[in-house]
C-alpha cells in the first residue's frame, strides 16, 4: 500500500467510523489511526486529498497583465477556486485549485474567455489604435480588457462559500504551495489620468464584454497568490 492508498483507506475508514454499530465504529476508528501513524499522515493530508489542481498557460512569464489576473480571479469566483500564478522560464501558468471537477471546468472556462477576450482585443486594436506609439496601443488595449473582464465580473452570481472545499483548498496550498505571495499584476495606466479616448476604450470593453456569459458563481474574497521563486 502507497500513501495515496492509504489515504484513501483512512478516509474510508473515518467514514465507517460514524456507523451505529458502535464496536464496527471503534474498529474503523482504531485502523484509521494505525494507517496515520504508519504512513505518518496528518488531518491536514486526508483534508488536502480531496483538492487538486488544473493549469492554463499564462501571457507572461512572471508578471501577467492586470487584466488577465482579474479574468483568472473571475474564474474561480464563478467555480470555487483559488487562483495561483506560478512562474516560469517561458510563459507562466495559472493553477486553478479547487474540488472535484472544479479545477478543470474553470481552465476550460478561462481557455475560452481568454480566446475570446484576445479577438476581442484585436478587433479593438485594428479599429481603433492603428495611429499609435506600441506602448500607447498596449496601454490603451489593456483599458479596453479590463472593462470587458469587469463586465464578466458583473454576471458572476455570489452564493454562500462551501466551507468543506475551503477548508480542503486551504489545506491543498499549505501542503502543495506554502509560503505564496500576494501577485503584483503589470497595471500599464496605474494611476493615470484618462483622456477621452481612454474612456471610450473603456465603454468600447464593456460593450464588448457584455457579450459573455458565466453563470455559476461562488464567493471568493480572496485575490491569486504567486509562487515563490
Amino acid at each position: 500500500m502507497d500513501r495515496n492508498s492509504a489515504i484513501d483507506k483512512i478516509k474510508k475508514c473515518l467514514a465507517l467510523s460514524a456507523s451505529a454499530n458502535e464496536h464496527e465504529a471503534a474498529a474503523a476508528l482504531r485502523q484509521a489511526r494505525a494507517l496515520m501513524e504508519k504512513f505518518r499522515i496528518s488531518e491536514g493530508d486526508i483534508l488536502a486529498s480531496d483538492a487538486h489542481e488544473a493549469k492554463a498557460t499564462a501571457g507572461a512569464a512572471s508578471k501577467p497583465a492586470l487584466w488577465e489576473n482579474n479574468l483568472a480571479v473571475t474564474v474561480c469566483r464563478a467555480f470555487g477556486c483559488q487562483p495561483l500564478f506560478r512562474r516560469g522560464i517561458g510563459p507562466g501558468q495559472w493553477c486553478f485549485i479547487g474540488t472535484a471537477a472544479s479545477p478543470e471546468i474553470a481552465q476550460y472556462a478561462f481557455g475560452v474567455l481568454m480566446r475570446q477576450l484576445k479577438k476581442a482585443r484585436a478587433s479593438y486594436i485594428q479599429a481603433h489604435c492603428k495611429r499609435l506609439k506600441p506602448i500607447n496601443k498596449t496601454r490603451r488595449a489593456d483599458l479596453f480588457c479590463q472593462a470587458w473582464v469587469g463586465e464578466v465580473w458583473r454576471q458572476v452570481q455570489d452564493v454562500a462559500e462551501d466551507p468543506d472545499n475551503a477548508a480542503a483548498i486551504e489545506a491543498y496550498m499549505q501542503a502543495h504551495h506554502p509560503g505564496c505571495g500576494e501577485l503584483a499584476a503589470t497595471d500599464r495606466n496605474g494611476d493615470r489620468k484618462f483622456a477621452e479616448k481612454d474612456w471610450d476604450a473603456i465603454e468600447a470593453g464593456a460593450r464588448a464584454g457584455r457579450q459573455a456569459q458565466l453563470h455559476r458563481g461562488v464567493t471568493a474574497e480572496a485575490g491569486p497568490m504567486a509562487l515563490p521563486q
